[in-house]
C-alpha cells in the first residue's frame, strides 16, 4: 500500500492508542530484543483482490435487512509445520516465524481453528513495517472450543512469532484457517473525505454523537451499546448490539444483536466498547476496547420470528473499560413509550437517534419506529443492525431488523423485533430460540428490569426521574375530555397513557401548544399517569376519569 497511507496509520495508532501491546502482559516479540536473528521469514501472499467488483456486490445488498460487508474471508491452512520459517535457539527453545500479505488490504484479522500453545510460550502479530504490534497471546488465551481470532492488524502486512521455551511441557499446536481481508476503510479518518470527518462507512452525516450535550440523558443506555465485528465462512460483517443485564445481577456479559447479521453458525465475534468520538461531532475516538470471542445462546429468524440474536461474550474484559460497562436494562410487557435509538451506522462511532412515533399492534413482532423529519434528529443505516430501541424509561424494547430510513430520507421507518415476542417467541419450548431461559435463569417471572453498572449499582432509570416535568390537566377528575396546559419543548410529541398496573393503554401523536385538547372518553374509569414526549424532555401528570 501507498507510504502515505502507512504513515497515517502509524499516526493513528499513537493518537487512539490501538497498539498498545497489550501492557498487562508486557513482553514483546523475541526477535524486538534480540538482534542475531535472520529477517528472511518465509511469507504467503494471496491473490489482489477485486474491491471494485466487491462494492458492485454490496451495493446490491445495501439494506438494513443485510448487515454491512466490511471484509472478504481469504480461507488457508497454516500451521507450523507447512508454513513460516522455524529456527531452534541455541538455549534450545524455539521460534517460528510467519509473514502474511493481503494486497491493499486496510486492516487484516487473522482466524485460528487450532490454538493452543503452553505455559510460558508466547506469540505476537505485528504489520508489515513493526510499528503495530499485537499481543502477547499466552496460554491464558487458550480458550475451551481450541479458537482464537487475532486483534485488528492495520494495513496489508502481518507477521507472526511465536517463542517456546525449550522446558515447556508439550509444543504448541495452532492451524490459521482463515485471514480477513478488510477492504472498507473503517476505524480511521478518511483521507478521500475530510470534510465529513467520520470514521466508518457511514452514508449519511446527520447522525448525532452520543457524547454531545443533547444526549446527556442517555450515557448510560449508550455504555452498554457494543459494534460486533462478525467473521464468517465467507465475509466479515459490522453490526450493533446490546450488553444486557439479567436477574441473577450477576454481570454474565450478554448481548443482544439481530440473526440476520450471522454468517454461518461458525462465526466469529469481535465486540468493540465505547467506539464513539471524544467531542460532540468529532473523529477522534477509541477502537481498542475489544473483547474477542462470542457464544451464540439463543437466536431466531427475520422470516419466521422477531429476528434476534443472544450472544454471550466468552474473552476477557479489558481492566481498561470493564469498570465502565453498563449493562442495560429491558421490558418484556410488550408496551412501547418513544426513547431513542443508540447504534453504529455504517461501522461508524456511536450515534444517537431521537424516536418520533412508535407503532405496532399487541400481537405482531415488530415495532416500527418513525424518526423526526424537521429537524432531523438522527437516523439508522446499515451497520446498525441490532441495535437497541430504549423506551421512555430506558429500558431495551427492541432490536434493529430493517427498514427504511436514511439521512436522506428521515420519512422512513425502522422495524425494531419485539424483545416482548422474543422473550418467548411464540412460547416455544426450545432455550435456543428465547431470551427468558437465559435473562430470566431462575424463572422469576419478572417481565422488566433496571439496568447496572458493572460495580453493582443501578444504572439507567435514574437518569430520566431526575429531567421530569410537570403539566396542568382541568378537570381532574374528569369525564375524559381535558384541557393540556405545559411549557413544551416543541410544537409536537408523544402522549403516552399508564394505567394503574403500569399497561400503556394510549399512545398517540399529538400537536402541542401551551393549551391543547384531548378527548380520552372511551378510557374506563380510573387512575392514569400520563406521560408527553417533546423534543427529549418528558413531562408526566396524574389524572383521574370518574363519570
Amino acid at each position: 500500500m501507498k507510504n502515505t497511507l502507512f504513515s497515517l496509520l502509524a499516526v493513528a495508532a499513537l493518537i487512539f492508542g490501538a497498539f498498545t501491546m497489550q501492557a498487562q502482559k508486557d513482553v514483546k516479540p523475541y526477535t524486538f530484543t534480540h538482534s542475531n536473528i535472520s529477517y528472511d521469514v518465509d511469507s504467503r501472499v494471496l491473490p489482489a483482490l477485486d474491491v471494485e467488483e466487491l462494492y458492485k456486490d454490496d451495493a446490491i445488498n445495501a439494506e438494513k435487512g443485510s448487515p454491512l460487508r466490511v471484509g472478504l474471508v481469504r480461507p488457508v491452512s497454516y500451521t507450523f509445520e507447512n508454513s513460516g520459517r522455524t529456527d531452534i535457539l541455541e538455549d534450545g527453545s524455539r521460534l517460528w516465524r510467519l509473514t502474511i500479505q493481503s494486497e491493499d488490504a486496510y486492516m487484516l484479522n487473522i482466524f485460528f481453528s487450532t490454538f493452543n500453545i503452553p505455559e510460558g510460550a508466547t506469540f505476537h502479530i505485528y504489520s508489515g513495517d513493526r510499528t503495530q504490534l499485537t499481543g502477547s497471546y499466552t496460554n491464558e488465551d487458550v480458550q475451551s472450543n481450541g479458537v482464537l481470532a487475532s486483534d485488528d492488524i492495520m494495513g496489508d502486512v502481518a507477521t507472526l512469532e511465536y517463542y517456546e521455551p525449550a522446558d515447556v511441557p508439550y509444543h504448541g499446536i495452532i492451524e490459521i484457517d482463515r485471514i480477513s481481508h478488510i477492504y472498507r476503510d473503517v476505524f480511521r479518518v478518511r483521507e478521500q473525505d475530510n470534510e465529513k470527518g467520520h470514521w466508518g462507512d457511514a452514508e449519511g452525516d446527520c447522525h448525532i454523537d452520543v457524547v454531545c450535550p443533547k444526549a446527556a440523558g442517555w450515557h448510560d443506555q449508550a455504555s452498554a451499546v457494543v459494534c460486533i465485528m462478525i467473521t464468517g465462512t465467507t465475509g466479515t460483517y459490522m453490526c450493533s448490539g446490546t450488553i444486557l443485564n439479567n436477574t441473577r445481577r450477576d454481570k454474565t456479559p450478554y448481548c443482544l444483536t439481530a440473526n440476520h447479521c450471522l454468517d454461518g453458525t461458525s462465526s466469529t465475534f469481535k465486540f468493540y466498547f465505547f467506539y464513539q468520538s471524544m467531542t460532540c461531532g468529532g473523529s477522534n475516538g477509541y477502537y481498542n476496547r475489544v473483547c474477542n470471542g462470542g457464544e451464540i445462546k439463543a437466536r431466531a429468524s427475520l422470516s419466521t420470528s422477531s429476528d434476534f440474536m443472544l450472544l454471550l461474550l466468552t474473552g476477557n474484559l479489558g481492566v481498561s473499560y470493564r469498570d465502565s460497562i453498563v449493562f442495560a436494562g429491558w421490558d418484556a410487557t410488550g408496551t412501547a413509550s418513544v426513547g431513542v435509538g443508540i447504534h453504529h451506522p455504517g461501522g461508524d462511532v456511536k450515534k444517537i437517534s431521537w424516536v418520533r412515533t412508535i407503532t405496532g399492534n399487541a400481537t405482531s413482532k415488530y415495532w416500527t419506529a418513525h424518526w423526526y423529519t424537521n429537524p432531523i434528529k438522527g437516523v439508522t443505516e446499515q451497520g446498525s443492525s441490532g441495535s437497541p430501541l430504549f423506551n421512555a424509561q430506558g429500558l431495551v424494547i427492541g432490536d434493529l431488523s430493517n427498514g427504511s430510513s436514511a439521512c436522506d430520507y428521515p420519512q422512513g421507518t425502522d422495524n425494531y423485533g419485539k424483545f416482548s415476542y422474543s422473550w418467548l417467541n411464540g412460547n416455544t419450548n426450545a432455550a435456543s430460540a428465547k431470551l427468558k431461559p437465559w435473562l430470566d435463569p431462575d424463572n422469576t417471572g419478572a417481565l422488566t428490569l433496571g439496568g447496572m453498572n458493572y460495580n453493582g449499582t443501578p444504572a439507567g432509570i435514574q437518569n430520566f426521574d431526575t429531567d421530569v416535568k410537570t403539566f396542568g390537566i382541568f378537570p381532574n377528575p374528569s369525564t375524559g375530555n381535558i384541557s393540556v396546559s405545559g411549557n413544551f419543548a416543541s410544537d409536537e410529541g408523544t402522549c403516552m397513557i399508564y394505567n394503574a398496573m403500569g399497561v400503556l393503554v394510549g399512545n398517540y401523536h399529538v400537536q402541542l401548544s401551551d393549551a391543547f385538547s384531548l378527548d380520552l372518553s372511551h378510557l374506563p374509569n380510573g387512575v392514569y399517569m400520563m406521560h408527553i414526549v417533546s423534543d427529549d424532555q418528558t413531562f408526566r401528570s396524574k389524572m383521574v376519569i370518574a363519570r
